[in-house]
């Protein structure tokens, strides 16, 4: 089997009916043999290792084969690609391919520390979500990979949404959490706990077919105390959408507990 190995380095410069078809709108790569697609999502603090250098989180690039894949450097809470695209990896000609995260401008890509190197399967036609976040039990677990459904809603006036659960030092006696919509009046996940990303659910737009808009809070499960909120987030119609809980417990202002928003679609 093709593996894709990645390997991180760090940058000190600051995701109806019974069968449903699976389409794509024009931003997103046609399907190709020799090709997968991911998007990076930026959620790591560095709660471990701590760098008093870094009081915003550092800013990380990423490199395919050393040649450079993000034009710019990556912040903290931040995908890329920005928006709904994904990056294609693609032109495979051998059975390893490294993909890296580097310091500086390309193409000076290969010349800092590895954080660590993990494996990937290399599946072709396939969309992957790589959330990047700490682990403070296992530096190996800081990379967080998941294959993407990145089908319409099942409807004309539906969008999707799903939680990812990236919150670093969970507290042992509440390890969970769960993500309250505004819009929704209601807890929509519960029981997430660290390092847990659940399936897309569907919720509707009520009858509007642009823009809404939606106040999500994280909270420890059972409570109803916001550790964070994210507020106004603006949601088209037939959109997907992944809500992320980022930080870390214990810190405060950009790397304590946050809400984050991105597009998979």
């Amino acid at each position: 089997m093709k593996r894709i190995h990645f390997i991180l380095f760090i940058a000190f410069a600051g995701l109806a009916a019974c069968q449903k078809e699976i389409r794509y709108n024009a931003a997103f790569e046609p399907i190709s043999p020799n090709s997968m697609f991911i998007k990076f999502v930026h959620a790591y603090p560095y709660a471990t290792p701590s760098y008093s250098a870094t009081p915003n989180g550092p800013t990380l690039q990423l490199s395919y084969n050393n040649g450079q894949l993000s034009a710019t450097p990556i912040a903290l809470g931040v995908t890329y690609p920005a928006g709904p695209d994904y990056a294609r990896v693609q032109d495979l000609s051998a059975l390893d391919l490294n993909i890296r995260m580097s310091t500086g401008i390309p193409p000076a890509a290969v010349r800092d520390s590895a954080l660590f190197t993990f494996n990937l399967p290399f599946n072709a036609g396939k969309y992957y979500s790589l959330f990047f976040m700490d682990s403070l039990a296992n530096p190996a677990r800081r990379m967080l990979v998941v294959e993407d459904d990145i089908r319409l809603p099942g409807g004309p006036n539906l969008y999707r949404v799903r939680f990812a659960n990236l919150l670093a030092n969970m507290p042992a006696g509440t390890p969970t959490l769960e993500l309250f919509s505004r819009r929704a009046g209601a807890v929509i996940f519960t029981n997430i706990p660290s390092r847990g990303v659940t399936p897309f659910i569907e919720l509707p737009t009520q009858g509007t077919t642009g823009t809404v808009a939606d106040t999500f809070q994280i909270r420890y499960t059972g409570s109803t105390t916001a550790l964070a909120t994210l507020n106004n987030v603006g949601i088209q119609t037939q959109s997907s959408i992944t809500v992320t809980a980022v930080g870390r417990v214990g810190s405060t202002g950009t790397l304590g507990p946050r809400v984050l928003s991105h597009r998979n679609r």
